[in-house]
C-alpha cells in the first residue's frame, strides 16, 4: 500500500505562499486545497460522483456525529469511510472536540470567533476533565465521555486517511490563564492520542479499518503570541505528527484572526503541511495562502 509523504514543489518570493503534494494511500492532494465537508458521511446538495467530476480532492467527515450515528464500529464493518461514502479519495476526520465545545457552548463559528450566540442554546457539554469531555448525546440524551482514547479509536475504526489528535476548543472570551492551562491539557490529550495511535490494540499502529493512517497535531493558545510560540514548540519538537494543525480561537474579527495564524505560521520550520481548522467563511481561505497555510476546511453555520 503506498504510503505517506509531503513534499514543497515552489515557494513564493514575497509570501510565505507555497504549493505542494500531499500523497496518502488513496491519492495526492495537490496544495493549496480546501477539505469539503461530508459531515455525517455525506456531502450536501451533491454526490460523492459530482466531486469527483468537479476534481475535488480531499473530504472530511466528523467523528463526533458519526461516533453517534451510525457508530463507529457499522462503518468498520463496511471497511471503512471510503466504502460507507463511495468515495476513494483522500479523507480526513477530526477528533471530535470541535462539536463538543460547539454544542456545549453554541455555534462553534461564533464562539471561536469571539461573536455572540444565542441565548437560546441548549448546552449539552457537562465537564471537561483530565480524562476527557463529559457530553450529552443529542440522539438519545445519554451522558458519554470522549477521552483521547476513544477519539483516536473512533478514527481508527472509521478509517480515514488523516486524523487529527483530541484537544479542547477555548473560546475567545475566556483569560490568558484559563487559556494557558486549556493549551497544557491539550498537550497532554495529544501525547494521550498518539499513543493510542501507535498502540496495537485493534488495529497495526498507525492503522485503521482502511488500512494506514497518519496524524495531525494541533497548535492552541487562542489570540496569545506567547502561548501559541510554546505550543508550536511542543508540536514541532515534543511529538512526533505527520501534520500540523492551527486550532483554538483565533480572535474577534477576521483582522485578528489572519494576524493570529500569520504569527503561527511564520514560526513553523515548513516540515510538515498545514492545515487550518474551521475557519468562518469559506471566501477567506486563499487570504491564508500567503501564510503558508495548505489545508483549509470550513465551520458550518448549522
Amino acid at each position: 500500500m503506498k504510503d505517506f509523504s509531503w513534499s514543497i514543489l515552489n515557494k513564493s518570493t514575497s509570501s510565505n505562499a507555497r504549493r505542494g503534494i500531499i500523497s496518502t494511500p488513496h491519492g495526492n492532494i495537490e496544495t493549496p486545497a480546501f477539505i469539503f465537508c461530508a459531515t455525517k458521511a455525506a456531502l450536501k446538495s451533491f454526490t460523492t460522483n459530482d466531486a469527483k467530476k468537479n476534481n475535488t480532492q480531499i473530504i472530511l467527515s466528523n467523528t463526533y456525529h458519526l461516533m453517534l450515528q451510525p457508530g463507529s464500529n457499522l462503518i468498520a464493518k463496511h471497511g471503512g469511510l471510503h466504502k460507507f461514502v463511495g468515495w476513494d479519495g483522500p479523507m480526513l476526520t477530526d477528533s471530535g472536540g470541535f462539536q463538543i465545545f460547539s454544542l456545549g457552548h453554541g455555534s462553534v463559528a461564533d464562539e471561536i470567533k469571539g461573536r455572540k450566540f444565542s441565548s437560546n442554546f441548549k448546552k449539552t457539554l457537562h465537564s471537561i476533565t483530565e480524562e476527557g469531555a463529559i457530553f450529552k448525546s443529542y440522539i438519545d440524551g445519554s451522558n458519554l465521555l470522549l477521552s483521547p482514547e476513544k477519539s483516536i479509536q473512533i478514527q481508527r475504526d472509521l478509517g480515514a486517511d488523516l486524523i487529527v489528535v483530541f484537544d479542547e476548543c477555548t473560546p475567545y472570551h475566556i483569560d490568558k490563564n484559563h487559556t494557558y492551562k486549556s493549551m497544557l491539557r491539550s498537550h497532554r490529550w495529544a501525547l494521550r492520542s498518539i499513543n493510542a495511535f501507535n498502540s496495537k490494540l485493534k488495529y497495526k499502529p498507525k492503522e485503521g479499518s482502511a488500512g494506514k493512517q497518519e496524524i495531525y497535531g494541533i497548535i492552541q493558545g487562542g489570540v496569545h503570541k506567547d502561548l501559541r510560540e510554546e505550543s508550536i514548540d511542543f508540536n514541532q519538537n515534543k511529538i512526533n505528527s505527520f501534520g500540523i494543525a492551527i486550532g483554538g480561537s483565533l480572535g474577534s474579527t477576521k483582522d485578528e484572526m489572519k494576524e493570529v495564524v500569520n504569527f503561527t505560521t511564520s514560526k513553523l520550520n515548513h516540515t510538515h503541511p498545514v492545515h487550518l481548522l474551521g475557519i468562518g467563511d469559506p471566501l477567506d481561505i486563499w487570504s491564508f495562502v500567503e501564510q503558508g497555510i495548505d489545508t483549509f476546511d470550513c465551520v458550518s453555520p448549522t
